[in-house]
């Protein structure tokens, strides 16, 4: 009996000490990722996770990147978050947040990141750059409120309504003007800054949600900004795999990189910039 309860005892807390491979210890890096020979626009695509890893990653970073290469672009996928210095972000027109999340930066890898963007860099974030794990700089980079959660349990995926409210940029064109989509639903405590242009909306109508998590019309989920020179796009869309599978879900991301690379659309300049 004895023997029995100690198995168990030990069993418990062996299950207790095992890491959550949804929530990894943070780390940060300081020996850059070596390079491939890049062509010309290049896009960076970074999953690394100091705050909740998403499963969807596995697809996310595979799908970004055939969008790239379909484009005729070239691209790398890291979890070093060293690629953030001058020298390596040189080589890039784009820096893709695929669900990246967490404080993941040295002070010099924030302040290369920033010099970067400040140049008029291109940065398109997804779902979880969108969280609460971020840092206030990043936050206001972003443009909009701190993270208040989403639904949870038996409602954390629900089939919603996204009012599509602006499909004259390049990453919503092809949508819908309503769009019926099923993902993890991002609330926050404000919505976007009077400078970002909001191109979808949630119909809280359309789903359930608790009081907390309410923002009535301005519940925006997909937005850009310009961070002076910068092409800021944000998407709160992505959680689920199957996200990263969906055409029409594809198609906004790639009209998103187009923009955020200046091949396509206005913004940030003032004037159109065409290209293939």
């Amino acid at each position: 009996m004895k023997a029995a309860f100690a198995l168990t005892a030990a069993l418990l807390l062996s299950a207790q000490a095992a890491p959550d491979p949804r929530r990894p210890a943070p780390t940060l890096d300081h020996l850059p990722p070596d390079l491939p020979a890049l062509t010309r626009p290049a896009v960076l695509i970074v999953s690394k996770t100091n705050g909740y890893r998403h499963d969807s990653i596995a697809e996310a970073v595979p799908a970004i990147e055939a969008l790239v290469r379909t484009r005729g672009w070239s691209s790398f996928a890291t979890e070093n978050a060293a690629v953030f210095n001058p020298d390596s972000l040189a080589k890039f027109d784009v820096v893709v947040f695929a669900n990246a999340s967490g404080d993941i930066y040295t002070p010099d890898q924030r302040a290369a990141l920033q010099a970067w963007l400040a140049q008029g860099g291109g940065f398109v974030g997804l779902h979880s750059a969108g969280d609460g794990s971020h840092p206030d700089w990043f936050v206001k980079l972003r443009g909009n409120g701190r993270f208040t959660g989403h639904p949870g349990g038996a409602d954390q995926f629900q089939a919603g309504d996204l009012a599509v409210t602006d499909r004259s940029h390049p990453a919503t064109r092809t949508l819908p003007a309503r769009w019926h989509w099923t993902d993890e639903f991002y609330s926050w405590d404000a919505a976007p800054a009077a400078d970002a242009r909001i191109l979808i909306r949630l119909d809280e109508a359309s789903v359930r949600l608790e009081p907390k998590l309410r923002m009535g019309s301005d519940h925006a989920l997909v937005w850009w900004r310009c961070g002076g020179r910068a092409r800021i796009f944000y998407s709160a869309l992505g959680h689920r795999a199957e996200a990263w599978s969906d055409p029409d879900h594809l198609r906004m991301l790639n009209g998103a990189i187009g923009w955020a690379a200046r091949r396509e659309g206005t913004g940030c300049d003032g004037s159109a910039v065409a290209g293939p």
